[in-house]
């Protein structure tokens, strides 16, 4: 009887698990970042036991789950008696559908498109037949940054600071700024998805090693050259990111060496004073020679008898003396 009774125990122990008649693949929940504007799927796949096999009797039900329990739970998908129903949020009736014709057939996901930030919630799958099982999804829609704007301030000259800004006006927070050199071809302004959760692949080439030596600057997206040189030559980009996406500048730097700078504007002015003085120095001779030729009256501006006025300036002093 002792046996007979602890058999019995064990049946009723693991009756729960014998009457699970519905099972919801994959994990019992998931977190996902989405951008503005895309599309997602949301899982809920399903197994039967053998003899649930069939659409009788089976009801899929998506909801989103309020965090006040004290509110009614909004179903706005469902598949009852063999027929779709959409529930009682308009703004998803035209943005949702089942991702298969006939979600009978084991597969309860769900297509939502042209995601809004407003469709920021928690998704619940519930699928029933003689049991009932559940799935959650936490959905974050979040818009991408905005393309920044890039500049530099200061006198790109030798030795003195420059400070690269970067600003995106618009973009869901928290936003983060990241400034490389880079080398490569690429547009001023590009931006782009996340291709996974984490992180994104750039077809750029990053040096992260600065010749001089940088601070951030006292804003977000702000970068300190600290006396610059040549060697920081090149192009800087900055990449604005948040949860789902990120847009990207490029401004250029191109240092002067005010020294040579200033070797040069002094050759030029030499070379122009030398010619000033040359030119002075020619004048004065011409005038010279002039200025004898019309006292003597013997020769000419050259030396050569010429009885017949010795220039231009000996036949006006000629003139003067008649």
């Amino acid at each position: 009887m002792g046996v007979r009774g602890a058999f019995q125990l064990l049946l009723l122990c693991l009756s729960p698990a014998l009457l699970s008649a519905v099972r919801i693949n994959g994990d019992g929940q998931e977190v996902l970042y989405l951008a503005e504007g895309d599309n997602v799927r949301l899982g809920c796949p399903y197994i039967l036991d053998p003899e649930d096999y069939g659409p009788n009797g089976l009801d899929i039900e998506w909801m989103q789950v309020n965090s006040d329990p004290s509110h009614r739970e909004n179903v706005f998908l469902s598949y009852q008696d063999k027929r779709i129903n959409h529930g009682n949020l308009p703004h998803l009736q035209q943005r949702v559908r089942f991702a298969a014709s006939d979600p009978s057939q084991y597969d309860a996901s769900i297509n939502l498109m042209n995601l809004q930030v407003s469709d920021t919630a928690t998704y619940e799958c519930r699928v029933k037949k003689t049991t009932m099982a559940t799935r959650k999804v936490i959905v974050t829609v979040q818009a991408r940054p905005a393309v920044p704007m890039c500049w530099a301030e200061g006198h790109m000259s030798k030795g003195n600071d420059v400070v690269l800004k970067c600003f995106a006006n618009g973009g869901s927070q928290p936003l983060s700024y990241r400034w490389a050199k880079i080398s490569g071809h690429t547009h001023p302004y590009r931006a782009g998805s996340y291709h996974s959760q984490h992180s994104f692949h750039s077809e750029l080439s990053y040096q992260e090693s600065f010749h001089s030596s940088i601070n951030p600057g006292l804003n977000n997206g702000e970068l300190v050259l600290k006396s610059v040189s040549k060697e920081d030559d090149g192009l800087y980009q900055c990449t604005v990111a948040n949860h789902v996406g990120y847009s990207v500048c490029v401004v250029e730097v191109k240092v002067s060496d005010t020294r040579r700078v200033g070797m040069i504007i002094g050759a030029i002015l030499g070379t122009l004073l030398m010619l000033a003085c040359l030119a002075l120095g020619i004048w004065g001779l011409v005038c010279c020679c002039c200025g004898g030729s019309g006292s003597g009256g013997a020769r000419g501006a050259f030396g050569y008898g010429g009885g017949v006025g010795g220039g231009a300036c000996g036949g006006d002093l000629a003139s003067e003396i008649r």
